[in-house]
Parts: C-alpha cells; structure tokens; sequence
C-alpha cells in the first residue's frame, strides 16, 4: 500500500483524504458482509447483487461481521486490491480501512488480500468470487439487447470457486479445469479429462448462473467433456487445437509455518522503527508487550499484532510497517492486524503458551527456508500422523449461557411454523424440519439464538422453510439474533443442553406442504421402537436416536431404550459411562407412557427382550469395544486442494462421509480406514500409509489393527462409533455434476419444448382464424351477396343523419 506519510503529489492527495468527512453510515451494526468500492479516492457501497464480483483495475473494502454466541460483534476487514488498480487506489483502500477501523474502535483483524492469491478467511466469505477485466471507470457500459461480448472464464477451486476471464484461445485450456465458454445465447460448458467432479459441479453452478441471471433463461447450454467437442465450441473459441496438460492446483499456504520471527515496531526513538526480538521454531505469549506493536512473520504470513497501551502512531503505522516489511516477497504473502484480546485462533497457534485451535492438520508445505516462501514435496506419512496427535477437536466450545433460557420450539407444517406441545421439547423426527428460538440474558439485554434443525429425511421444500422462517424471526428481532444452521446428528452441545439429557430423534415425519408430492406422513406405529444414547463427556454431548429394532444395532459401548406395546427395557451395555445411563433414564421417563420400566445389565436380558428384536444377534461386545477414557476421532482424508491433508471433524456423524473422500477412525484399540466408492488411489494410499504412522506415534500396542471399510458394507463394530447409524442409507454414488446436469438438460428441453407448443399453438389459432374468415367468405358468395367484407351485414347500411340547423342569428 503506498504510504500514509508520502510526500509529493500522492502525499498530498492522501493526506486531503484526512479532511474528508468518514464514507461509512453505521458500518458493522449487524452481522453480514459490507463491501466498498474505492471510486475516486472514496470508499462507495457496492449493492448486494454484486458481492463476489471483483474488477481487477479497483481496490475494495470487505467488512464481515460475526456476532458470536454471547451476543458480542466481532469484526474481519479485508481490503482487496486488484492487480491493475493505482497506487492511488491502493492507498486510499489501505487509509479507508484504517478510517473504519477507527470507527469500530479498533476491533477488526484487519487483512490485506491480493488478486489471486486471497486467504481462506476471504475466500470463505463468498460462494464464488469472478473476476473482471478493468475498474470503475471502464465497468459501466450501455448494454444493448442480445449484444454480448465472448469470454472465457476459468473455473478454479473446490470449496470457493473463483471465475477469471482469461484469453479466447485453445492453448487457453487445461486438460485439469473447467471452462464455460460465454458465447452470448450460446454457453458451452468445457470439462477436461482430469478436472474433478466437485469442479465440473462447481463449473455447472457458473454456468447456469450466467444462463439465468444474466440471459434470463434464454440462452442454451451445452455441456461437453475434453474429446467430444461439438464444431460450434471450436468456432466461438476461435479454432480448434491441442489442450494442454492438467497443472497442479495452488498449493495452499495459509496453514503451513516456516521459521518464526518476531519483530518489535516502536516510537520510542522519536520515529518509528524495527528491531528483531527473537527467532525460531517457537515463541512465548510474554515476549508481546502491551506498549509497543509487532511483528509475527512465519514466512507463509505475517501478522501485525497491536498492543492496547501503543501509541497513536505505532497503531496507525503498524500495518504499513509491516506491508513493507514484506518487500522483496511474492505478492501473495499475507499481512493481517490483530488487536490484543482480539487474536484470532491462527495467531494463537504460533506461540506455544497460547492452545492450537482446531485447524486442519495441513503437512502438504514443509521445509521453508530464505526470505520467500516456497512450496516443496508431499508431507510424509509421519509429519501427517504427528498433525493428528496434536490438533484438537475444539471440546471446549464457547456456548452462549447454561441453557436456563426461555426455549420455544415450532415444527414446520405446510410450510409455516407450527408451536410443538411443551410436553414434547426435544423430540424430533428425521422427516421433519424444525425451528428453536431460545431468549437469554447477555450483558444485561435480551438475546436470541434461532436454531433451525434440518432432519435428514426432510424435503428441500421444508428445508427452506425452515431457513426462510427463522429469518423472518430475525427480522421480527430487528435483526439482532444469531441464526445456526443445524443438522441432523451435528447439533451443538448448546442446543443438547437446552432439552435438560431429553434430546430425541425419531424415524419418519409428516408429509411435505406440497400436495402433489405423493407423499404421506410416516410415522413407527407399530409398538416397538429402540432408541441408541451416545455420548462422552457430560450431558452436553448425549443424545438419543431411533434405530433398526434388531439384535445388531446394539454395541456394549453405549445404552439402548426399547419400547414395546407393554414394556420400556433400559439395556445398558457393559461399557456405557454415566452420562449415557442418565440420559437413557431421562429418555424412558419421556417415551414410556405408561409402560412399565424395567433396567436390563448387558447379559441379563429377558425373553421378552429378545423377542422384540427378532431374536438374539451377534453386535460389537465388551471384548471387541475399547475402553471409554476418550471418544472416538475422525479425520477426513483429501487431496482436493492439490495435495494429501488431514482435518479433524469435530462432533460427527454418519452424514460426514463423503463417497469422494477417505477417512480415519481412531476408537483407541483399532484404526479404520473407510474408503468412500469415488476416493482416488492417492488419498487410498496416503490414509493407510498415515494410518499406520500415527498408530505408531500415538503409542497403540504393535497389534492394534488398521482396518479398511469400504463405503456401504460397514462392519457392526465401525458403525457402533456413530449415533443412530441408518443401514438403508447405504451410499450409492451419485456424481453431483452429472445429476445436476440432466436436471438442468432436463428443464432446458422442457422449456423448449413448451416454447414450441405455444408457437405450434399460435400458428394453429392464425390457421383457425383464416379457415373461418375463408368459410364465411364462401358463405356469403353462395348466399349470393357479393364479395367483400366476409362480416358485411346483409342489411344496407343506413343513410347518413341530415346536417344539424345552422345556429340562430
């Protein structure tokens, strides 16, 4: 960014933009995202519809605003600077973001982002983000109907795509990436023989946006694969020629550490000026002093860290310190403000007295050296195992109060929020969408959480209402509460600790709002139900949900409620915790209804018991289960990013399997290593490799097993680890991008056709209209009345009125 203190022209502009009033109205009164543009030295509003479109001659302002549990504001400001904006414009952008950052009273983490090589936090702000060519000055253009302009635009990305406009050629494309070929009327959706399925998904999602926003649904899309062609691509690109190999992704650098660095920033010599505190592989949460500002470089990012007691000038010239301090560097090196008391959990992990947060175990950049930040070969096995023995799975999460709220619960019925009986709180069924408003005290005012829990089995339809609702609620608050998005088996303990250990899910649910469906409600009638209560940890954790009444579902591990048209058994197994047996209680005294209660130990069970499953059955025992001193872990493996990672997943459940990936199950005696149908050989390859290096690392027994599970026939002993697993959800892979292909090929043809029923319509009603005026014609001429007017009246027509009298005189 051009400096604050410059002399000269630029200088002199700079410091005019000091006199000017702020370009901000409220900003950050509310949790979502602002974003301005600089325009003319000032920062403009960019409107919502334009989020995520970025032109590369302009530099932006992206204020997020998060309101965390507690009801407290926290502030991310990412000013993004094109490739080709103006030192002019970048520097507005770099005083502009100090400007807002005065007015939040210092507590945004502020970040400086770059074209093309944006951070995870910026990138994570949008679905997509597109690039175009030019800025401001050369972004508004009279638009003329059905005149487009062809471009090509590269689709780049798995999780947040980015869109570039890149030049209108076959040497353009790679045999790795998608392409959309925006041709006016005429979009051609390209996909290379090595591009992923999420890309091509991801490709699919730009082009039908442009098909329908932008063309209004009247363009044609046509999707084609590397070889398979047809002659009007070629001609729109310009010709038909060789397509490059696939190249490799970005490899990522956010997560990945060199040798650390901390350097002083201070005044106190009259000036600001630098001085190096220490070096190496770790630093102390006591070397920062409240008094000064400093610098935390790990080669891949550098973070300015603002004490409170700082100066007005180390404050204000801190992040232009350390924008140079980064000269000589790639320019996609990040520089990111913090505040004390604000870090974010990133910050954190750099110093050994501060907990690592739970990030992902990202081994794929190793060895850094020299003053740039390079990326060098795969991780080892060894380095990824160590990765999962130290990262943690974020066990103590911040929630909002100890539950003692006021809890409203609405299920969604017809598309409109139904008040559930309060006898009922807690209880939920798979096929059914649900809304939970919870009012607490915070700071001494009221505050909001709006949970909507989306079951597994629930239609899209209900889905959305219950997002739609809860926004509406929001609304209703003036916008002041916090909105969580929850799914089934991934509830937080916040939302556990509100029902008291009652928290239940059951199987079936109503039918959708939507007559025409065909569906009915579906509910278990039949007497007989056996509920799974899992948990570890106290009751925040401990849930309950209906399972297959069969002798398999049970594992020794956990306990087990079964209802029968005249019993409620308690079955505890051998190595169910206390907490289990607590809520198992909490359950019966809820479903019982009458029914006499009777607690069954593992291994005392009556006949009647058996009878209600079926019979007896062989399940996961005591012998085979491991000892409950922690829970299970898991950790999905993927090299979707371009190289082999490995993330933790905190609070799982069977609805985090993906079929593209491969995951580890850590349950302390065994390792296993589930293989999703549509995982490749490298991520195969690396999870057992890891598997083994971090049983060795952990400390297991020589004969602890590595045990591989293939997606679909799921051993007993694997799904035991996972709350109410559902067997007839047997995953049979389905490619995201081809289903939402023939669905969009689907709905293309249907329009088309329907367009040329109404034009075969029309020209039957013309054809009508002439075969009648015909058929009268020739009525009349056999009639004898003479040609002409085919409606002509037989009757002459009347003579015209006499002129009225002249006026008097």
């Amino acid at each position: 960014a051009a400096s604050l203190r410059a002399s000269g022209p630029e200088g002199g502009r700079l410091r005019h933009l000091r006199k000017m009033s702020s370009d901000f109205a409220n900003p950050g009164s509310k949790p979502g995202l602002e974003i301005w543009r600089i325009e003319s030295l000032a920062a403009v509003p960019l409107p919502a519809k334009d989020f995520g479109t970025f032109y590369d001659g302009d530099s932006y302002l992206v204020l997020k605003t998060t309101e965390t549990t507690g009801g407290k504001y926290v502030y991310d400001l990412f000013f993004w600077l094109g490739s080709e904006s103006s030192q002019d414009e970048q520097g507005a952008a770099a005083y502009k973001a100090v400007e807002l950052d005065d007015l939040l009273g210092g507590a945004p983490v502020q970040h400086r982002e770059v074209q093309d090589c944006e951070s995870d936090s910026f990138l994570g702000c949008f679905k997509k983000i597109s690039y175009e060519k030019g800025g401001v000055k050369s972004g508004f253009r009279k638009v003329e109907r059905d005149v487009y302009e062809t471009r090509l635009l590269h689709v780049k990305g798995s999780r947040t795509v980015r869109i570039k406009p890149v030049a209108i050629d076959h040497t353009t494309l790679n045999a790795g990436d998608v392409f959309v070929l925006d041709a006016g009327l005429s979009i051609y959706l390209w996909n290379g023989s090595g591009a992923s399925h999420k890309e091509k998904a991801k490709g699919l999602e730009v082009a039908l946006a442009i098909k329908d926003d932008e063309r209004g649904g009247r363009a044609k899309l046509t999707a084609c694969d590397q070889g398979a062609e047809e002659a009007a691509f070629w001609e729109a690109l310009g010709g038909q020629g060789p397509v490059a190999a696939a190249t490799p992704d970005d490899s990522p650098t956010g997560s990945s550490k060199g040798a650390l660095k901390l350097v002083r920033v201070s005044d106190a010599s009259g000036s600001l000026s630098t001085t190096e505190v220490a070096c190496g592989d770790t630093l102390e949460r006591s070397m920062l002093d409240s008094k000064d500002v400093f610098i935390v470089d790990n080669e891949a990012e550098v973070f300015v860290w603002v004490g409170k007691e700082a100066t007005a000038d180390e404050k204000k010239g801190g992040m232009e310190t350390g924008v140079k301090y980064t000269a000589g560097r790639p320019k996609g090196v990040r520089v990111t403000k913090v505040s004390e008391g604000a870090e974010p959990a990133l910050f954190k992990s750099l110093f050994k007295s501060w907990k690592p947060p739970a990030t992902p175990a990202d081994f794929s950049m190793v060895g850094r050296s020299g003053n740039v930040a390079q990326a060098t070969a795969q991780a080892s096995a060894a380095d990824l195992a160590k990765g999962m023995s130290d990262c943690s799975f974020g066990e103590s999460e911040d929630v909002a109060d100890d539950g003692s709220g006021k809890t409203e619960m609405y299920r969604i019925e017809d598309f409109e929020p139904v008040p559930v009986d309060q006898a009922t709180y807690g209880q939920f069924f798979a096929g059914d969408s649900y809304i939970v408003k919870y009012t607490y005290l915070s700071s001494g005012r009221e505050a909001t959480l709006l949970y909507f829990w989306l079951g597994k089995d629930s239609t899209t339809d209900e889905q959305g209402a219950a997002a739609l609702h809860a926004k509406q609620m929001d609304d209703n608050l003036g916008g002041q509460a916090t909105q969580v998005r929850v799914t089934m088996g991934k509830e937080p303990p916040h939302l556990v600790r509100l029902f008291g250990g009652k928290l239940v899910v059951h199987s079936g649910g109503r039918a959708s709002g939507f007559k025409n469906k065909g569906d009915e409600d579906s509910y278990d009638e039949d007497g007989v139900a056996l509920y799974h209560v899992k948990g570890f940890g106290g009751a925040d954790s401990t849930k309950a949900a209906q399972v297959a009444e069969v002798a398999t579902s049970l594992n020794s591990g956990d306990c087990f409620v079964l209802l029968t048209p005249a019993a409620a058994f308690l079955w505890a197994g051998n190595g169910a915790n206390e907490t289990e047996k607590a809520t198992a209680q909490a359950v019966c005294g809820v479903l019982k209804q009458g029914r006499k209660l009777q607690e069954v130990a593992e291994g005392g069970e009556p006949d009647a018991f058996w009878e209600a499953l079926g019979g007896k059955g062989e399940y996961p025992s005591s012998s085979v289960l491991p000892e409950p001193d922690r829970p299970a872990r898991l950790f999905l493996c993927s090299n979707a990013t371009g190289a082999f990672k490995v993330e933790p997943l905190a609070h799982f459940s069977q609805s985090d399997l993906e079929e593209g990936d491969v995951y580890l199950l850590d349950v302390g005696n065994a390792v296993f290593v589930w293989v999703g149908s549509e995982a490749n050989e490298l991520e195969k390859g690396m999870a057992a490799e890891t598997a083994a290096s971090y049983v060795a690392l952990e400390g297991y027994s020589a004969d602890t097993a590595v045990l591989t599970v293939k997606s679909g026939s799921e051993p007993p002993i694997f799904t035991s680890h996972f709350l109410g697993w559902d067997a007839s959800r047997a995953k049979v892979f389905l490619d995201p991008y081809e289903a939402k292909l023939a669905k969009a090929m689907a709905e293309q043809e249907a329009a088309q056709a329907a367009e040329e029923e109404a034009r075969a319509a029309s020209a039957a009603a013309k054809a009508d209209a002439v075969a009648k005026a015909e058929a009268e014609r020739a009525s009349k001429a056999s009639s004898g009345a003479p040609d002409g007017d085919p409606f002509e009246d037989d009757e002459p027509e009347p003579p015209p009125p006499p002129p009225p009298p002249p006026p008097p005189p």
